[in-house]
């Protein structure tokens, strides 16, 4: 049987709140959420049930609802080790609650129960800025931070809520829907039983949707702190342009679309970026989808973890998190997801990251875990400063009374801020010399993937694509299929990789991955490098190219350049304008090396006349074009690169 489904009025909303109020409430969750196209702010959703712990999210199957939510489920972070990922397991358990009540009641329900002070006590980080800055500092001068990897590192502030009780978590949330605005969702989750845990936040960031037969994701990063006098146009504008800001974002929506491609069938769509604002501070996100191709709880269990809670690329993001945070997580970074069905009875998913979320557990001890993105072009102090602005909505919400329906901001029609633009809202600072820095901000994605992941062209035989090894290729497969045709993946260290090489006569692309390709310690790269020196040398006349693209060139350029060498890529940052065979393309380099030449040396193999595309220094080697050998130094398939899908087209052709 499905929960119940009630619209609370009258004596039926007081009996609600005598439970949400009460000394033992049962398990509940209280929930506002962000609906792309509803008008004022939605309503609270109370739901009621039975909370589960289980092993693993098969386990989380929703109930038969015949409408509404079915399931509430609760994913710590610990759960990237189902994917092989690493993390500190704090145990933290993965939890479900079966909802048996769903009932909506209007925000001023809520007005006047739960008043008077928060008492709070030994409050404050756990850590001070200068260690903080100190992580900041040595993770943006790690090779990792120079070859493209961004990270999410948290910090902790602590509390202790003397005489805690579910009711003044029910207050906590009352004060965050009339102080913070522009949240994705606004919640509380009470476990219940004899050891409860509660978590009360307003997170920005939603993770993974299912609406309309479409999945939806919107990737976010990018921070923009509010000046104690308030945001100013001409500040915002200069955060627009800033280039480690976008590329922070662009790389997170790599992160994104690779997750979303494999979830999704053709169609892949990316729109934004837009503005999400909230009371202290705003970010840029997107909004990418696709059609639907798997089931709410195959989706979900795939989808991972929203990458703005982790960072890319994804499995390096979370090797990096273990060495740098010395605690497991909890449920920060993890996920809330509300598995169920729509009005016609069509499945539905909505999931939110756990960010800006405070973690109670039985004793009244608090934690609320915030961080920052860092990558090679980080500012400790800027980053440090960031962390304190993200606690600061919690922490006002934690410490001060506002009267009813106060608040800092006033709501737009969909109950975010002014200005969000886009799915979280289009006010006056999105319109003007804001909205044209976005619309700038698009124009500079890939045309492939603004325009629906599509491109046009005649269909031709199966591409073989090399898995170089450390790198998931879905994004690259995607766009291959989509711009070539039908895509077979070899992994190298198969068996019979090396037999499907040699018998392929069609395309052959290696693609990229992590590692430096002359390492003569690695077996990885003593292996790539006999496969990719048989493929130079030894293919049969009459087949089509073979390509790489990133570590796959660098490999490529070994085996068919003379006097090519490797060399640590010097300068930060991802993105580059660079001249491939006279066109200029804004391209991006994720790999921490590169291949150079001398010029005078820098000549194409005898047996395979080429065009060889030198970086601006005269001797990094960026592209080379022959009948039988090809490659690029960048990522074709990345929405940083404006003319991916071409580039990889002429590779394969």
């Amino acid at each position: 049987m499905g929960p119940t489904d009630v619209d609370v009025t009258g004596m039926s909303r007081v009996r609600v709140l005598e439970r949400l109020y009460g000394a033992a409430p049962p398990p509940f969750a209280l929930v506002r959420r962000h609906r792309a196209g509803a008008h004022g702010p939605g309503p609270v959703e109370v739901l009621f049930g039975e909370m589960e712990t289980v092993r693993s999210l098969e386990e989380t199957a929703a109930a038969d609802a015949s409408r509404g939510p079915g399931a509430l489920v609760l994913v710590p972070f610990r759960q990237v080790a189902a994917h092989g990922l690493r993390c500190h397991d704090d145990h933290t358990p993965l939890r479900v609650l079966r909802i048996s009540e769903h009932h909506v009641l209007p925000e001023e329900a809520l007005t006047g129960r739960g008043g008077g002070p928060v008492r709070w006590q030994d409050a404050g980080f756990t850590t001070d800025d200068a260690h903080y800055e100190g992580l900041v500092r040595e993770f943006a001068a790690s090779d990792a931070a120079r070859g493209g990897l961004n990270v999410l590192l948290r910090r902790d502030y602590t509390a202790r809520l003397p005489g805690f009780r579910p009711a003044v978590a029910v207050e906590l949330f009352r004060r965050l829907l009339t102080t913070e605005s522009g949240a994705y969702w606004t919640f509380l989750v009470h476990t219940g039983g004899e050891r409860p845990t509660t978590l009360v936040g307003a997170t920005p960031q939603g993770h993974v949707v299912i609406e309309d037969h479409r999945v939806v994701m919107n990737p976010l990063c990018g921070t923009y702190r509010y000046p104690p006098r308030g945001p100013r146009t001409g500040e915002l504008l200069a955060f627009l342009a800033d280039r480690k800001e976008s590329e922070e974002l662009a790389t997170t929506l790599d992160a994104e679309l690779t997750v979303l491609c494999a979830l999704a069938g053709p169609g892949v769509r990316v729109e934004g970026p837009f503005l999400r604002r909230m009371a202290h501070l705003l970010h840029t996100q997107c909004r990418i989808s696709g059609p639907a191709v798997a089931s709410a709880r195959e989706t979900l269990s795939r989808a991972l973890f929203a990458s703005t809670a982790v960072g890319s690329p994804y499995a390096e993001a979370c090797r990096a998190i273990q060495r740098y945070e010395t605690t497991g997580r909890g449920y920060y970074g993890g996920l809330l997801a509300l598995i169920g069905r729509d009005d016609r009875g069509g499945e539905e998913l909505d999931s939110a990251a756990v960010l800006r979320t405070l973690d109670i557990d039985h004793l009244g001890r608090a934690r609320l875990s915030v961080g920052a993105t860092i990558g090679s072009r980080s500012s400790p102090e800027s980053e440090a400063a960031e962390t304190r602005t993200k606690a600061r909505a919690l922490l006002t919400a934690l410490t001060t009374q506002p009267p009813p329906g106060a608040s800092p901001l006033r709501r737009g029609p969909d109950g975010t801020a002014p200005g969000a633009g886009g799915p979280g809202g289009d006010g006056p600072d999105a319109h003007g010399p804001v909205r044209d820095a976005l619309v700038r901000r698009h124009a500079a994605f890939s045309s492939f993937w603004t325009n629906g992941g599509r491109a046009p062209t005649a269909r031709a035989g199966r591409v073989l694509v090399l898995d170089t090894g450390g790198e998931d290729l879905t994004a690259l497969v995607h766009m291959v299929a989509s711009v070539h045709g039908p895509v077979e993946v070899v992994r190298y260290g198969d068996p019979d990789a090396g037999d499907a090489l040699s018998r392929h006569r069609g395309p052959v692309l290696l693609a990229s991955g992590p590692g430096r390709p002359d390492d003569p310690d690695s077996p990885r790269m003593a292996v790539l490098r006999q496969v990719s020196a048989s493929l130079v040398r030894g293919r049969p006349q009459g087949c089509a190219p073979v390509a790489g693209v990133g570590l796959g060139f660098q490999l490529l350029a070994l085996a068919a350049v003379p006097d090519a060498r490797v060399t640590a890529r010097t300068g930060s940052g991802l993105g580059r304008d660079v001249e491939v065979f006279g066109r200029l393309v804004t391209a991006a380099f994720r790999n921490t090396y590169a291949v150079t030449s001398d010029p005078a040396g820098a000549v194409p193999a005898r047996h395979d006349p080429s065009t060889l595309c030198l970086g601006p220094d005269g001797r990094e080697l960026i592209a080379m074009h022959g009948a039988a050998v090809r490659g690029v130094q960048f990522r074709p398939e990345s929405v940083m690169t404006t003319c991916g899908a071409d580039v990889l087209r002429s590779l394969l052709s």
